[in-house]
């Protein structure tokens, strides 16, 4: 992995993510933190966000370089359509069972559409990136349809919860959720990492990787289960919060190119400054009331999407 250089980028990463946690930290109805009870309520959110934003940001990284498509996102494999199938059934099932069951049958459910996706690719012919890509869309439909009817026969009450679960949540009131959230991080950095040299090897083509050495299929492979690691456990965590995996790679890639030796880390970075500061915004501008952060990741996600058509509509023309 290559990181040297650029001391710039990596300055001004540290500084963006010093000041979202430093304007995370006193921003809210208390003040700044200068007693123990603000503290213990908004550091497990910031270690949340830090997390959940690393996560969601390096697998969209990872995926748009594994995908060669630069609109592909953490849901491109389903994630999503997954994660709240679990999460909206377990809520319809049993709503009292414990945060960490929660959790784990978000994750669960992400994790498994992944491997849906794979399976279907696989299975059509091969694991190349084009079947990936239409098996991700496949399962996102249909996990969506299976949503709905979920949704369609929930009473009123529980219909709510599943809702609100969908908007995106960075409340924890205790260390519970960033430590369930941690080993998914942990693991899957740990394994795209020392294969961004090869992830940019890869998204040059299977071809012209393998004529140079690289073992595609099980390097594809490793580097979809670390983007399925890294986006499973954030959806599991904090629900559904879209744009992160698209805007901060393409954000990070116009200040650190294309390798993904510096691009992969710098959109862990990115990531974290971004979802921090989104929390900030989610919490200061309905003040006392709180926006969901999948709400604020949205608003400011669909304008950066739009610009990013048009941009890429007006070079083809």
């Amino acid at each position: 992995m290559k990181t040297g250089g650029r001391p710039l980028l990596w300055i001004s990463l540290a500084l963006l993510v010093l000041l979202g946690v430093l304007l995370s930290l006193s921003c809210g109805p208390l003040g700044f933190p200068d007693d123990p009870l603000a503290l213990r309520l908004r550091i497990p959110r910031v270690a949340l966000a830090l997390l959940a934003g690393s996560s969601l940001a390096a697998s969209g990284c990872i995926l748009q370089g594994l995908l060669r498509n630069d609109l592909a996102t953490p849901y491109t494999l389903g994630i999503s359509a997954g994660a709240s199938l679990a999460a909206g059934a377990l809520i319809i099932l049993e709503p009292m069972m414990p945060v960490i069951v929660f959790l784990g049958a978000g994750s669960a459910g992400a994790l498994a559409a992944s491997a849906a996706v794979w399976a279907l690719a696989r299975a059509s012919g091969g694991g190349d990136s084009s079947r990936l890509l239409l098996s991700g869309v496949t399962v996102n439909l249909v996990g969506a349809s299976l949503l709905l009817l979920v949704e369609y026969f929930s009473p009123a009450s529980r219909l709510v919860e599943i809702i609100r679960w969908m908007m995106g949540d960075l409340a924890a009131v205790d260390g519970a959720v960033p430590l369930f959230l941690l080993p998914f991080v942990v693991l899957g950095l740990s394994l795209a990492l020392p294969r961004s040299g090869t992830l940019n090897q890869l998204s040059m083509g299977d071809d012209l990787a393998a004529s140079r050495g690289v073992r595609v299929s099980s390097e594809r492979n490793a580097l979809l289960l670390a983007a399925s690691l890294l986006a499973g456990g954030a959806v599991g965590a904090v629900g559904p919060v879209g744009f992160v995996g698209l805007i901060v790679p393409h954000a990070m890639r116009r200040f650190a190119g294309s390798d993904n030796r510096v691009l992969l880390p710098a959109s862990a970075l990115g990531g974290m400054a971004v979802l921090l500061l989104a929390d900030v915004v989610s919490r200061v501008v309905a003040a006392p009331a709180e926006i969901p952060i999948g709400i604020v990741m949205s608003l400011l996600g669909g304008p950066f999407f739009l610009a990013l058509l048009f941009r890429e509509g007006g070079g083809g023309s």
